[in-house]
């Protein structure tokens, strides 16, 4: 394909051009486009390294790795500022994962040919993004189709395919894009066609997804909903015992400034009651005590906050293996990123955050792994590996309303938000504290993604952020009334109820998992073809 071997040096430099590509078309930039070209290095670099070098796979996987780790540490360089080890084992092992689809894929070519081997690559890649949505240490921070956060008009048809749609789209383009730059014999004619086919494909999805972009419902004020933010500093302050007070204060006089008699519910932030609550004695806590009287002077009002919790366990009864036990033996406790949702009387209903933060909520596989249990990464709260959920059941706020509590981490997972979903949610409630990340494209990066959400289920968020950004965004994606950063605020808006469920939420991640089935049959024939070389080599001459 190519004409002439290119030396090492400059396949590494091809490999930082790429790597640069793919960072500069993910979010916060508004640059999603450069995405359709971001992978063309690394297609070149293999098949350069097919055709000219020796050591073919060792190069392959050396230069790939090299891509990828360029990739994640300049997109994602801020989880140092919560943790540098984590940062670094995250990115470390994150390319790591990344290059296996693509060395796989550079065997499946070399034994195929280059059409089963592209068709592949896209297979192997599904897998890892399957696996980053499913397994017990899930990073899909960086699954491809994330990178269309920002251009959220350009795939309104995520209501269809969910993001791992935009995935198949940007390695399709890819590929094409690769192969049409990369023969130099063909005829113009055919370079012609296949330059119409792929500006096609290219546009075809934006004008559909245009076309099927729902407009905004008329907004009324017969219902409406408040999200709060404290701007309480998660490093110093959050979990001080002494602002205790203070925070909860803040978030009931913040609160009151929106609250009418329309208002449905009330969002506080992830964490927001930072006053460790043991669940078996809420009521026993002087911020509930409080919450509670606020309460009651809005009876027509649910509230909904995040929460630090625990429940307990008696002594040589039965418990999680995420437990823990009490310095005196006297029994068993296990902590939760919680939320609550409260009203003027004594009924709380409970939700455990599920998708937990592997290294910092969670460490993966606990009966393998409990002995790294000590490492786990402290964010305030109990530490160590919590206790989760095991069904997304969304809250009922009343006989029309039930809100499905995302919590923090669990807005990028697509499938398991639409779960809520498809148990009943009406609208969906992210509470987050991206204080952590300070700064930095971070929290950005969660906010933009997890507006991808709203268009795969074509529901309501009500976003409420510690430091910030709070905001609503519509079914469409479309970000209202977003806060700035690190300021404290509350915002008001009419709810928006849409009572639909989507091809994405009646059946989830249905590509993904023909990726899945498609890559598990390229890595059974694969099999087959080096067991015949070995078993059934031709005799020589």
């Amino acid at each position: 394909m190519l004409q002439a071997k290119i030396n090492i040096a400059r396949l590494f430099l091809l490999s930082l051009i790429g790597s640069c590509l793919l960072w500069i078309s993910w979010p916060p930039l508004p640059l999603n486009f450069v995405i359709f070209i971001g992978f063309v290095p690394l297609l070149l670099i293999e098949d350069n390294i097919s055709l000219y070098h020796k050591k073919r796979g060792f190069k392959v996987f050396l230069l790939s790795y090299f891509t990828f780790l360029c990739w994640n540490t300049f997109t994602t360089y801020w989880i140092w500022f919560a943790s540098p080890g984590g940062a670094v084992m995250a990115i470390a092992l994150n390319s790591l994962l990344m290059t296996i689809p693509f060395f796989t894929f550079h065997f499946v070519k070399r034994k195929l040919g280059k059409t089963w081997g592209y068709t592949s690559l896209i297979c192997f890649w599904l897998c890892l993004e399957m696996l980053h949505l499913n397994w017990d240490a899930p990073w899909p921070w960086l699954n491809i189709g994330n990178v269309f956060a920002v251009s959220r008009n350009w795939v309104q048809w995520y209501e269809y395919t969910g993001a791992l749609g935009g995935t198949v789209w940007v390695w399709v383009v890819n590929i094409l894009i690769y192969t049409l730059i990369g023969v130099r014999n063909q005829e113009s004619r055919v370079r012609i066609r296949k330059l119409v086919g792929v500006i096609a494909i290219v546009l075809v999805p934006i004008i559909i997804s245009y076309i099927i972009k729902p407009k905004n419902p008329a907004l009324t004020n017969k219902a409406n909903v408040v999200a709060v933010q404290p701007n309480i500093d998660p490093y110093n302050d959050k979990f001080d015992t002494a602002t205790y007070d203070y925070q909860i204060n803040t978030l009931i006089s913040l609160s009151e400034q929106k609250v009418d008699s329309n208002t449905v519910f009330v969002a506080w932030p992830e964490t927001a009651i930072a006053e460790l609550i043991n669940e078996q004695t809420i009521f026993s806590y002087r911020s509930i005590t409080k919450i509670h009287n606020f309460l009651k002077r809005h009876a027509h009002l649910k509230l909904i906050t995040g929460v630090n919790s625990y429940g307990t366990y008696p002594m040589g009864g039965a418990h999680s293996e995420t437990a823990r036990m009490y310095p005196d033996n006297s029994g068993w406790y296990e902590g939760y990123n919680a939320a609550f949702e409260m009203d003027h009387t004594d009924s709380v209903h409970i939700y455990h955050k599920f998708k937990l933060v592997p290294g910092v909520e969670k460490m993966p596989y606990p009966s393998v792994l409990s002995f790294l249990e000590s490492y786990s990464i402290s964010m305030g709260g109990p530490g160590g590996s919590l206790g989760s959920n095991y069904a997304p059941v969304p809250f009922k706020v009343n006989d029309s309303v039930k809100v499905a509590p995302i919590i923090c981490y669990e807005s990028i997972f697509g499938n398991y938000v639409s779960q809520f979903v498809k148990n009943g949610a009406d609208v969906l409630a992210i509470i987050t504290n991206d204080g952590w990340w300070q700064n930095t494209p971070g929290y950005k990066q969660h906010l933009y993604t997890g507006a991808l959400r709203a268009i795969e289920t074509r529901e309501f968020i009500v976003r409420a952020a510690n430091t910030g950004i709070s905001c609503f965004i519509m079914p469409s994606g479309e970000i209202l009334q977003a806060t700035d950063y690190w300021v404290p605020a509350a915002i008001k808006s009419p709810l928006i109820i849409c009572h639909k469920q989507t091809f994405y939420t009646r059946f989830g991640d249905y590509i993904g998992w023909a990726g899945v089935y498609l890559a598990g049959f390229f890595v059974i024939l694969l099999m087959i073809l080096m067991l015949k070389s070995v078993f059934f080599k031709p005799k020589s001459a």
